[in-house]
C-alpha cells in the first residue's frame, strides 16, 4: 500500500512542475511577432446580430358555404267599386187606380148606420210628372141600418163624385216602389138613394135629414128608438147634396192606402164618414 501511493505522489508532482514550466516560458517569449492591423471599437454602435432566418409556414382554409333563398310572394288584391247611378223612376202623368175598404159612420149618424163598405175608382193627371195634380173620384158608399134601434130601416147608400187637389212627395225614387205620401183634399156632390133621419144628441136635439132621399116610415113600420118624420117634415126636397173632403195616403209600387173624412152637408147637421181602402194604380 505505501509503495502504491508514493508512486501516485511522484507522477502529480512530476506533472505540476512540466505545466508551471510551460507557463513562464509563454511568458518570457517576447520575440514573438505581433499583428499590426487594428480592429476599430466603437462604444456606441450595437454589434450587429447575424440575420435571423425564421421559417413561417402558413396554412390558411377558407370554407365558404353561400345559402341564398328567395321567397317572394306577391298578394295582389285589386277591389274596383263601381258606383251606378240608379235611374229615377217615373212620378208618372195619368193614374187610373181602383180601390175597396171599409166606411165608418162618425159621430150622431153612427147612432142609426153601422160600419159598412166603399167601392171606389178615381182618374189623376199630373201636369209635366209634376208633384201637384187633379183627381177625379168616383164612390159607392154602403152602411146598414142598426137592428137594435131600427130593424126596417136602410141604413145609408150613397153614389159620390168629387174632385181632389193632390200634393205627392216622394220619399226614394231610385227605389224600385217609388215610394210617396200623399195628401189630397177638395168637394164634390153625393146622391143618396136611402138616408135613414136621425137624432142628434145636442142640446136642444135636431133631427138630420137628406132631401126626398130620406127614409120615411110609414105606420106600420117598427123603427124602435128611430126618428120618424114625415114628408112635410122635410123642408129639403134637393135628391143630392155637396161634401168635402180632406185625407192623405201613400203608394208603394202601384199599391196605394189611403183615407180620407168625409162631410156630406145633410138637412140641418153635417153627416161624416172615414173611408179606409186599399187599391192598385194602373
Amino acid at each position: 500500500m505505501k509503495t502504491r501511493n508514493s508512486a501516485l505522489c511522484a507522477l502529480g508532482l512530476a506533472a505540476a512542475i512540466t505545466l508551471g514550466g510551460a507557463v513562464t516560458a509563454a511568458a518570457q517569449d517576447t520575440t514573438r511577432a505581433r499583428s499590426q492591423t487594428r480592429i476599430p471599437v466603437r462604444k456606441d454602435q450595437p454589434v450587429q446580430a447575424p440575420p435571423r432566418v425564421d421559417t413561417v409556414t402558413v396554412t390558411r382554409t377558407d370554407t365558404v358555404v353561400r345559402t341564398r333563398t328567395d321567397t317572394v310572394t306577391v298578394t295582389r288584391v285589386d277591389t274596383v267599386t263601381r258606383i251606378e247611378e240608379l235611374p229615377l223612376q217615373p212620378l208618372g202623368t195619368f193614374q187610373f187606380g181602383v180601390g175597396v175598404g171599409a166606411a165608418l159612420p162618425t159621430g150622431d149618424w153612427r147612432n142609426v148606420v153601422k160600419d159598412g163598405y166603399d167601392i171606389h175608382a178615381h182618374l189623376g193627371w199630373f201636369p209635366g210628372a209634376n208633384v201637384f195634380g187633379l183627381r177625379l173620384d168616383g164612390d159607392y158608399v154602403s152602411m146598414g141600418g142598426r137592428e137594435t134601434d131600427c130593424s126596417a130601416c136602410p141604413g145609408a147608400k150613397a153614389f159620390q163624385l168629387g174632385l181632389d187637389a193632390v200634393l205627392r212627395f216622394p220619399l226614394d225614387r231610385k227605389s224600385p216602389v217609388n215610394p210617396q205620401i200623399y195628401f189630397l183634399g177638395g168637394g164634390g156632390l153625393t146622391w143618396f138613394q136611402d138616408f135613414t133621419p136621425y137624432k142628434t144628441t145636442e142640446i136642444p136635439p135636431t133631427i138630420v135629414t137628406a132631401g126626398d132621399n130620406t127614409f120615411i116610415v110609414t105606420q106600420n113600420t117598427n123603427i124602435g128608438g128611430a126618428v120618424r118624420v114625415t114628408t112635410a117634415q122635410l123642408s129639403d126636397d134637393s135628391s143630392q147634396q155637396w161634401h168635402w173632403d180632406v185625407g192623405a195616403g201613400i203608394q208603394l209600387g202601384k199599391f196605394f192606402i189611403e183615407s180620407k173624412y168625409v162631410a156630406i152637408n145633410t138637412e140641418n147637421k153635417s153627416s161624416a164618414y172615414v173611408p179606409v181602402r186599399i187599391g192598385y194604380n194602373f
